[in-house]
């Protein structure tokens, strides 16, 4: 299992610390004594020292004892390569995508008016997973590449596709993966029984409306509560999903192991899409952006290594990112590189003068360093069709 980061400021007595061979120059308050943590006094120290961070190995580090923080994060597994390529489930799932996300408006407007039919929703949780199984970055890709004048609608099922790629990697897997996809497809039921006016406020809202807006985790687990069969995890999911590792969160100032893994993964997810997409009052930011944000929250909104893995998984450069390299060539990120993040695989499509490069290329980044990412482009100002190039026949992309 690879190492994990977390902050000195966490590090408990049992945890085998690692060196990752960064140079002192650009890591300069890591701390990378190689061993096991031996007491808190020994932690003690190194926080007396100065250092900031570190890396620690999972497997090679004592079980937490009872009451101490049982890190999420380190229950990363392994996983094989995608079943299919990336162009054929593309191409399954742009149809299936939309159907998913009006099924959703339906099923969430019809509790706005009083039935709830969770029941309905289930064969759209087994079809996510399964797609999920057969390639994970599809989906993923596709929730950054549609877009919906209805925001709350996509967003529930968005946040679903992440939670559910998010938990096989943390090691869910079978009935409890498609609960902790159900909990977050229904996260937000709540504001099914927020004013519209205060919902879809094209501007900042004031205290009270905000405070209003907040119930709405609560008002949603109670919604499923009086479902009969909806099991707890898929209510804490519902419930917790804003609150935070540093107990500033909502509705009940829940922290660290207070709050469920469902509520955990659900939470980064929610921030995630909410960040990069678009929104009534704000335009959608880069999702390479948005990531950048969650790093800088990382430790307090969540608890330490569970954003890091986050973005491990989806790449600094998700998958359906359109970029520029430094020669001027424009492209689109077609697989992901966690051995090297900046070094995704790409598809080449316009020249330094913007022509079209017919067919795309495709290049390994880390193959051949010549190519950098400089940026993320916004899609907004992208002049190539992403979807359209990604499931091209004659396209040679792998994945």
């Amino acid at each position: 299992m690879p190492s994990i980061h977390i902050f000195t400021k966490d590090l408990r007595p049992g945890m085998y610390i690692v060196q990752t061979g960064e140079s002192w120059r650009d890591k300069p308050f890591l701390y990378a004594k190689p061993g096991r943590i031996g007491s808190k006094e020994e932690i003690a120290e190194i926080l007396r020292q100065g250092f900031l961070e570190a890396f620690y190995d999972p497997d090679r580090s004592e079980q937490p004892k009872e009451g101490e923080p049982d890190l999420l994060a380190s229950r990363q597994v392994d996983l094989p390569e995608p079943k299919i390529p990336l162009r054929e489930e593309l191409k399954a799932q742009e149809i299936a995508y939309t159907n998913c996300v009006d099924s959703m408006q339906h099923i969430m407007e019809e509790a706005r008016g009083g039935h709830l039919d969770f029941k309905s929703a289930e064969p759209l949780m087994s079809d996510i997973v399964d797609s999920v199984y057969r390639n994970s970055d599809a989906l993923t890709s596709l929730s950054k590449i549609k877009t919906h004048d209805e925001y709350t609608f996509a967003h529930c099922v968005n946040v679903s596709i992440f939670s559910v790629v998010f938990g096989r990697h943390l090691g869910f897997a079978g009935e409890e993966l498609q609960r902790l996809g159900m909990s977050a497809l229904f996260h937000d039921i709540g504001k099914m029984r927020v004013p519209p006016t205060i919902l879809n406020a094209p501007r900042s809202l004031t205290s009270n409306e905000f405070a209003i807006m907040q119930k709405h985790a609560q008002i949603g687990a109670e919604m499923l509560a009086e479902l009969p069969g909806i099991g707890d995890d898929i209510l804490s999911g519902v419930a917790e999903h804003h609150e935070r590792y540093n107990g500033q969160g909502y509705p009940h100032k829940k922290k660290g192991r207070q709050i469920s893994p469902f509520g955990c993964i659900i939470s980064v997810c929610d921030v995630y899409d909410a960040l990069s997409s678009k929104r009534v009052y704000k335009e959608a930011i880069p999702p390479t952006k948005a990531l950048s944000i969650m790093y800088g929250m990382r430790g307090e909104a969540w608890e330490p290594g569970l954003v890091e893995l986050f973005i491990k998984i989806l790449g600094i450069y998700p998958v359906g990112t359109p970029i520029t390299l430094t020669s001027g060539l424009q492209g689109i990120v077609t697989h992901s590189n966690p051995q090297a993040p900046l070094y995704p695989q790409v598809l080449l499509c316009r020249d330094r003068n913007g022509r079209h490069i017919k067919p795309p290329a495709s290049v390994d980044l880390a193959q051949q360093h010549e190519f950098q990412i400089i940026k993320a482009l916004d899609k907004k100002t992208v002049s190539f069709d992403v979807l359209s190039i990604l499931t091209e026949e004659s396209v040679p992309h792998s994945s």
